[in-house]
């Protein structure tokens, strides 16, 4: 009987310690969803830290950041473009907007991504050899 209170016993604080983890998780997962409806996204184990970085990752578009707000959403606007994500292209057109980009500033990125990519493919393409690129664009 004493050998199976040892063994009861640990098990059962294990058991009710692990109801009071997975409830105080519950809660904290429950926080971190209201901060923003992205967070669902990810995993409940890791959501808390994955919002903390997306806030942290967040101040590349403010002026914390070492790329002016307007100048980052249009990078962000290009790339969007260049990996065609519907979701990023709306919402980088619309915060580059906000942000006081004009409609032609957003042409003018998405044309540099277009050409970054067009000229990228003909490198590419042609075998055209990174050597020689460094050569020509004196880099060697």
């Amino acid at each position: 009987m004493k050998k199976m209170k040892k063994i009861i016993l640990p098990i059962t604080f294990m058991f009710l310690s692990s109801l009071v983890f997975s409830q105080t998780d519950e809660a904290e997962y429950e926080k971190v969803l209201e901060q923003s409806p992205f967070n669902k996204m990810y995993p409940q184990f890791m959501a808390k830290e994955a919002a903390d970085y997306f806030k942290e990752f967040n101040k590349l578009f403010t002026e914390e950041g070492p790329i002016a707000p307007k100048e980052a959403r249009l990078a962000a606007v290009a790339v969007s473009a260049a990996i065609r994500c519907e979701y990023c292209i709306s919402a980088q057109v619309h915060l580059a907007k906000k942000e006081g980009a004009t409609d032609d500033e957003i042409k003018a990125a998405v044309q540099i991504a277009a050409e970054i990519q067009r000229f990228s493919v003909l490198l590419y393409g042609n075998e055209f050899g990174l050597d020689n690129l460094e050569r020509i664009i004196g880099k060697q």
